[in-house]
């Protein structure tokens, strides 16, 4: 059985809008994920939150918080490209 670091790619850790591995990562409610200082400052820009990737709306700011699994996978692919 392989093991999971050979299971990760790089696609896999990347936020789309700042295009690094992620930084405390969130899941906002539509499933995308980011970093959250990445989806704060595109929220910030703008009256409306929409997700960057699928452009679903949401009538209030979602509340977010990091995506600790996801946190600590990124984690362990910055040590396997280290």
């Amino acid at each position: 059985m392989a093991t999971s670091c050979s299971l990760l790619s790089e696609e896999q850790f990347l936020c789309s809008i700042c295009l690094d591995v992620f930084t405390e990562p969130v899941s906002i409610p539509c499933g995308h994920n980011f970093c959250k200082a990445c989806i704060t400052k595109y929220w910030d820009r703008d009256d409306l939150c929409q997700c960057p990737m699928c452009k679903n709306t949401f009538d209030k700011r979602p509340d977010l918080f990091v995506n600790t699994f996801i946190s600590e996978m990124a984690a362990q692919f910055r040590q396997t490209v280290e």
